[in-house]
């Protein structure tokens, strides 16, 4: 009785050992493979912080693009009325002017 009692502790103690290192060997490959998804998300969250900056940079260059369009659009237009104002009344300055310097 006393050696079947042993032999159940012997061989209790060994599926235990080979339990606990089957769990450590687990652990390890646990510890790899965090640190490899740990690797994978910060490149994914690295790709796609660069994907949204590219998006937002094109966004801004286009609006930009635009604005700048619009304000030489406008700066073209009000040039062109100064220069057909300056046309229409040149004459009419000159004489009010000299007139003003000229005449008492």
């Amino acid at each position: 009785m006393q050696g079947s009692i042993i032999k159940n502790t012997i061989q209790l103690d060994k599926e235990a050992r080979i339990k606990i290192d089957e769990l450590k060997k687990e652990k390890d490959h646990l510890d790899e493979r965090l640190k490899t998804e740990t690797v994978k998300l910060q490149k994914s969250y690295d790709q796609d912080n660069k994907k949204i900056l590219d998006e937002r940079k094109t966004s801004y260059q286009e609006e930009i693009k635009a604005r700048q369009e619009k304000e030489k659009n406008t700066y073209d237009k009000t040039l062109k009325d100064i220069q057909k104002q300056y046309k229409e009344n040149r004459d009419s300055w000159i004489k009010d002017i000299y007139e003003a310097c000229i005449k008492p």
